[in-house]
């Protein structure tokens, strides 16, 4: 009898503890419905933002990365020798024909000089020998007369000569005249000879001498000097850097898929990292026909843009990004492309009056970058819009 009661005793308590594991079971699931509604409550809410009307410039096109080129010219002497004065400093302007250096020139003025003499020389020699030449043909000319002059007169008395005479005389006579025609032919070349080996000498060393002095080519800033005045340089050796014009250009590389859309003459705009509040409006100089491949295989080719609003900010060899512009509307209202709606086939927006209502307004809308829209009817700058915020 007592271990009945033992045993009803536990199968009570075990009765109660499940009782209660279903209970807590019911509490949880149910707080868990009510919070899942209350969630979906929540998120069924409608958010709207709002947005001013302004006016902007809308752009579409594609960007690139390159860099900043300065348009350099590198500068160097035509022959060697030591620099015995530097007329310049880096970073002035110098103007086209500018003298930027000198060499010593004592070396290649005793080579020019010694050149000239040798050629008075020469003329001199080849005077005499014009006029030599000259006394010979003369002889000749009168040989060749008296030749002729004895052939005619052997030829009106043929019999008082032989036959194998008149013919030794026409042979001779012959011979003559080719010796002539030889020696006036020589005769004229040496006269009409345009250039000696001596003049030839004398125009090399004037060039030499000429070159000791370093002059700019074009107008620009001088962005660098190689050496000091007292040391030697090479003809082989840059000696300065021109900034020809203080034109600034950028290159980039654009792949294939999209050198298609570039043209000569297109409008860019560049920005650099170093001025990241400025940018700058440049365009298409030069698309390379020649490709370039990169380590991962696509093919890229050269671009080449003329900067045409460059600052002194700007320095060569600087990172940029280049926005090639396919279409762009300057200065115009633009609204976010989210706020216009279709109602029954019109375009309307919603906007907040000066009262803090919203009314709908029918609008008129033009091109877009798929983020802005241009708004060409409708609207004015300051109103403010409102739509469904994106979830």
């Amino acid at each position: 009898m007592k271990i009945i009661k033992n045993w009803w005793k536990q199968l009570k308590s075990k009765k109660l503890l499940l009782a209660g594991v279903m209970v807590t079971v019911l509490v949880i699931a149910g707080t868990g419905v009510w919070m899942q509604k209350k969630s979906s409550n929540d998120t069924t809410e409608i958010q709207y933002e709002q947005a001013r009307v302004t006016r902007d410039n809308i752009i579409v096109g594609f960007d690139s990365d390159g860099n900043i080129n300065y348009s350099k010219v590198n500068l160097r002497f035509g022959v060697k020798g030591t620099i015995s004065e530097i007329l310049v400093t880096e970073g002035d302007e110098v103007q086209k024909g500018a003298v930027i250096a000198k060499l010593y020139d004592r070396d290649y003025q005793d080579q020019y000089q010694l050149a000239l003499a040798k050629l008075s020389d020469s003329q001199e020699q080849e005077i005499t020998n014009l006029l030599d030449s000259e006394l010979r043909l003369m002889n000749l000319e009168a040989e060749l007369e008296r030749q002729r002059d004895l052939y005619d007169e052997m030829e009106t008395i043929p019999e008082a000569y032989s036959a194998n005479e008149l013919k030794l005389k026409k042979l001779e006579l012959a011979g003559k005249e080719t010796e002539y025609e030889h020696l006036k032919r020589k005769y004229e070349i040496q006269k009409n000879k345009s250039i000696s080996q001596d003049e030839l000498s004398v125009k090399m060393a004037l060039e030499n001498l000429e070159e000791t002095i370093l002059y700019a080519p074009v107008s620009g800033t001088l962005l660098s000097l190689a050496n000091k005045a007292g040391e030697r340089v090479s003809d082989e050796q840059d000696f300065a850097v021109l900034h020809e014009n203080d034109a600034v250009k950028a290159s980039t590389r654009v792949i294939e898929y999209d050198v298609g859309q570039i043209k000569v003459g297109q409008k860019v705009y560049v920005t650099v990292e170093a001025l990241p509040d400025q940018r700058f409006t440049g365009q298409v100089s030069k698309v390379n026909s020649l490709p370039v491949s990169d380590s991962t295989g696509l093919v890229n080719y050269e671009v080449e843009i003329d900067i045409l609003d460059p600052s002194g900010e700007l320095k060569d060899g600087m990172n940029c990004s280049v926005s090639f512009v396919i279409k762009e509307v300057t200065n115009c209202l633009i609204v976010p492309y989210r706020a216009i709606k279709i109602v029954e086939g019109k375009q309307v927006v919603n906007v907040i009056d000066e009262n803090g209502n919203t009314i709908e307004k029918q609008i008129k809308a033009g091109f877009t970058d798929g983020t802005n829209v241009e708004i060409l009817e409708g609207l004015n700058v300051n109103e403010t819009v409102i739509y469904t915020r994106s979830r």
